[in-house]
């Protein structure tokens, strides 16, 4: 490559920074982009130079078109700079005029300036292998070749600018429509009165023909299935509060059709002669799903999630769950630039799903006097900060009244520092049979790498869980499951107590606590090897008030992160049905929705260039090594 080549490349790329990459810094901008211009005037000097010095014919023409392309490219310059700002504005256009004047010229001056460079190049390669000589017929051949190049890049530009109006999208992700899972099916089987469930839909639609085989499955003593056309039911539809098709009605109890009418009569203000013999009014809930199947899809993945939450909550009543807050815990409306780690969406949804009604506890809403009545469980998730000892006595007589209580308690050398004497949250725990062990759980191996540095060796993954009924499904299925967690404890059996302490998940053996928090094993700091445990089953009271707890030695295991992890959503659902006595209900969900892939906005960059510029570019070489590979074999 020639120095006048060479100049124009640097010079090119220096306006691309300054323009695209400098936008904003305008004194940088400036400089970048006159120093571009100004290499670009040098390289087309030294190319006017080298032409009257040519004494070849072939040489004089190789500069000849040389010098045409250099002139291409200037001119494409001019085109960009059409599409500045500055020039826009100065021109007052119209809306549509400027739309249709920045799409004619934003396609076009990239396709000059290809059709100019990649010639330049090439005949410039042509010169510089022939100094003294060369065909005029080989120049022509290699600007051929090179305005070939060219255009094959340049399809590009009109292709992208022609899918950016004629927007066209085609779904090629997989879809299944899920069959009940067995969390669901154990459900059906508890419940005490049958529902009956019936899908508004055309009968010969697709999206009913899905509907039907997933309940199918389900049909027996206690579910009825059948599939309805709105329109041909219209009193059973107004019964139901359904006004079209494309909604799936799940009742327990029996329509009466006639009563509805009357309600609907004249004498519907009437009050009845008996009113305690009047039928109770059925209990309906209801799931949209849209009549085109391309449409339902969405919802048709996570249709057993839904169902289930639906049948929890007709069978056995809404239970209500409460969060401590107040204390640095885990939340869910921490925004977007909350940790996910301590975040616990997740949590919080599939609750509900579990029939569940999430509320906050605080001292504002009366922690530090009593655990109200209605709570079915009790969640302390992960807290920074320490607890107050009327906040932990109120936790403290929720629990020996047949409360339930879920706590997950993070390291201390995570916590904030503690004043005014221990935490009573320890206190707490020790008294229901559990003492949070010194250090921080770290590992060299069995380990997710997230930063890629010696952080990472405090993300811990295990499959050590215990037979437990409140880890039915991760003993069950160990083999495809484990439990993430991240910056854990560990817990010991206390040296008193009067409960009964089940150890039902514990770290891989090759774990140690690290005490001089840096992340390095060492003996002589009285660290060493062994399996830790990560959570506790307790279960305690009396007969007439038996109580169940659950501790988990990190915050990390219920948060969005965690539950990222297959092996932290079936210990939610294990631990949480044990904990309210519901562990016959305890099994799979199953999802086929599909895993959302995030990208971030310098991915999306990284990704454009190389398939814009990368690809063909590399194509282009693959051909030059051809041609280069050929020539060698002929000269043979």
């Amino acid at each position: 490559m020639s120095l006048s080549a060479l100049l124009y490349l640097v010079g090119m790329a220096s306006l691309f920074v300054g323009q695209r990459l400098l936008a904003g810094y305008d004194a940088m901008q400036w400089t970048a982009s006159l120093a571009g211009l100004g290499l670009v005037a040098v390289a087309a000097g030294m190319r006017l130079r080298g032409l009257r010095a040519a004494q070849d014919e072939g040489l004089r023409f190789g500069h000849r078109v040389a010098m045409a392309c250099l002139v291409a490219a200037l001119a494409s310059l001019v085109m960009y700079a059409a599409t500045t700002e500055t020039v826009v504005r100065g021109l007052t256009l119209s809306r549509e005029t400027e739309d249709r004047w920045l799409g004619v010229w934003r396609s076009l001056w990239p396709i000059v300036w290809l059709l100019g460079t990649v010639p330049l190049l090439v005949v410039d390669y042509a010169i510089q292998s022939s100094p003294v000589m060369m065909p005029v017929r080989r120049i022509r051949d290699m600007v051929g070749h090179g305005l070939v190049a060219a255009l094959g890049i340049a399809l590009v530009f009109p292709l992208n600018y022609i899918a950016s109006k004629k927007n066209e999208r085609w779904d090629l992700a997989y879809f299944k429509t899920p069959q009940p899972g067995t969390a669901t099916q154990a459900v059906v089987a508890s419940l005490e009165q049958p529902v009956h469930v019936r899908i508004f839909m055309p009968p010969s639609s697709d999206v009913a023909q899905e509907l039907r085989a997933y309940f199918g499955a389900l049909a027996g003593p206690n579910v009825t299935v059948e599939v309805i056309d709105q329109a041909a039911e219209p009193r059973l539809a107004k019964a139901l509060s359904v006004r079209d098709n494309g909604v799936v009605a799940i009742t327990q109890g029996e329509v009466d059709l006639e009563a509805t009418d009357t309600e609907e009569g004249e004498d519907a203000k009437a009050e009845p002669a008996d009113a305690a013999s009047k039928t109770p009014k059925p209990v309906t809930r209801t799931i949209k799903v849209a009549t085109e199947l391309e449409k339902a899809k969405r919802t048709l993945k996570k249709l057993d999630g839904e169902v289930q939450a639906i049948l929890r909550e007709l069978g056995h009543g809404e239970r209500v769950a409460y969060f401590t807050t107040g204390h640095g815990e885990l939340g869910w409306d921490g925004g977007v630039n909350a940790p996910v780690d301590r975040e616990m969406t997740a949590l919080k949804g599939r609750l509900k799903q579990l029939g569940f009604k999430v509320k906050q506890l605080g001292i504002t809403e009366g922690l530090a006097d009593k655990v109200p009545d209605d709570a079915d469980l009790v969640l302390v998730m992960g807290p920074a900060k320490q607890f107050q000892q009327a906040e932990v006595d109120a936790l403290r007589a929720h629990v020996d009244a047949g409360g339930s209580l879920l706590v997950a308690i993070d390291p201390v050398a995570i916590r904030e520092p503690i004043v005014g004497g221990p935490d009573p949250l320890y206190g707490l725990l020790e008294s229901l049979g559990v003492v949070v062990g010194d250090g921080m759980l770290a590992s060299e191996q069995g380990i997710v790498p997230i930063s890629h540095n010696k952080l990472d060796r405090l993300n811990l993954v295990t499959d050590g869980f215990t037979q437990h009924a409140s880890s039915t499904t991760l003993s069950e299925r160990s083999d495809k499951n484990v439990l993430f967690t991240r910056m854990a404890a560990y817990l010991d059996e206390a040296d008193e107590h009067a409960s009964k302490v089940t150890f039902t998940v514990r770290s891989l053996a090759v774990v140690w606590a690290d005490l001089d928090r840096d992340l390095e094993f060492s003996a002589d700091a009285g660290e060493s090897k062994s399996a830790r445990n990560l959570v506790a089953a307790i279960e305690g009271g009396t007969d007439a008030a038996p109580w169940r707890a659950m501790v988990i030695a990190s915050g990390s295991v219920m948060s969005d992160l965690g539950v990222g992890f297959l092996g932290n959503q079936r210990l939610i659902d294990d631990g949480i049905n044990w904990l309210i006595g519901a562990e016959a209900l305890s099994g799979t969900t199953e999802n086929e929705e599909d895993v959302k892939i995030e990208h971030t906005k310098e991915g999306q960059t990284t990704w454009f260039y190389l398939t814009v510029l990368g690809v063909p570019l590399i194509v282009l070489a693959l051909g030059g090594l051809r041609m280069r590979m050929r020539r060698r074999g002929g000269g043979r």
